[in-house]
């Protein structure tokens, strides 16, 4: 169907049927949103068992002759009563600019220290870092080189602070336009800026997160169907879609917002949120320090005066 792709169970896995997703996204995502802030998608029969041969076989040519993703290399599609058809959002034409990124939490953790110099995300991101860092230096071996040292990532506050903060507002569009083809001088790239200082779509993800989680991962339970929620809402993506026709409009949708396991992965967030506060990620005491772009440490280096706080 024009539009539309085909996306379909894989096969070996625990995850819910495509049935339960669908009703989950119904019932309790879409209300949050307008139909337009939402890759839509809705249930198709796949038919018998043939069609789902052919679908692996479609699978397996398509992996001798260019490849597959390493995570899905070998996959099958699973025997089951349901697919899914949801909305296209690569680009319609092609000169259209197409953003992909996960927005994250977009509010700081309700666990997180009160004097936390790191949101939630950086935090972890430097603990991604420090473990990496001392993985590198700890092998001494020459088939192990040490890894070039990558940017930190950008920080989610900064996505929300683009309409009060041009610094904010520079950051975000420096770090998109380095992974695109963009010229400042383009109607796209004005557009990107236009639409990072006015949307409301991040701002009413973030007040849905924070509705939904009062207490964070280490009061939560695995049976309260709103932290549910929330854990679902940091991790979905976003798709910014700006055509290459002045006329045709902008168009902000989220996607991946599966009901999640919640039961299996509430130990391994309550874990996650443990080691932030032990071992300093939230005010970076780590050691060696990791370098973050977190909104919340910039302003803690600086106390509005140009004083350096702590280092």
């Amino acid at each position: 169907m024009a539009g539309m792709l085909l996306r379909v169970p894989k096969a070996g896995t625990q995850a819910y049927k495509h049935e339960d997703l669908q009703l989950y996204w119904e019932t309790s995502v879409q209300p949050l949103f307008g139909l337009q802030d939402l890759v839509q998608q809705r249930l198709v029969r796949l038919g018998d068992a043939h069609v789902v041969s052919l679908l692996n076989a479609a699978l397996d040519l398509h992996e001798a002759e260019t490849g597959r993703r390493d995570d899905f290399k070998g996959s099958k599609v699973a025997h089951a009563e349901y697919g899914m058809l949801v909305e296209d959002m690569r680009k319609q034409h092609a000169d259209d600019v197409v953003i992909e990124f996960k927005p994250k939490w977009l509010a700081q953790s309700p666990n997180a220290p009160a004097t936390a110099q790191r949101c939630r995300n950086c935090a972890r991101e430097a603990s991604r870092r420090a473990i990496i860092h001392h993985t590198t230096h700890h092998t001494h071996t020459h088939a192990h080189k040490p890894k070039p040292k990558s940017k930190p990532i950008l920080c989610p506050l900064d996505f929300l602070a683009c309409q009060d903060s041009p610094a904010a507002l520079d950051r975000v569009v420096n770090h998109v336009v380095s992974h695109l083809s963009l010229p400042a001088s383009s109607h796209q790239h004005t557009r990107l800026v236009s639409w990072l200082q006015t949307n409301e779509l991040l701002s009413r993800l973030r007040d849905a997160q924070t509705a939904n989680d009062a207490h964070g991962p280490l009061k939560a339970s695995a049976h309260d169907p709103r932290f549910q929620l929330a854990m679902t809402l940091r991790d979905c993506t976003c798709f910014v879609r700006i055509p290459a026709q002045a006329d045709r409009p902008v168009e902000a949708k989220f996607a991946d917002l599966d009901k999640k396991n919640w039961e299996a992965k509430l130990g391994y967030w309550q874990a996650t949120e443990t080691q932030l506060i032990v071992e300093g990620y939230y005010h970076g005491e780590e050691k060696p320090r990791q370098r973050t772009n977190c909104r919340l440490e910039g302003r803690a280096m600086d106390d509005g005066g140009g004083r350096r706080l702590r280092t």
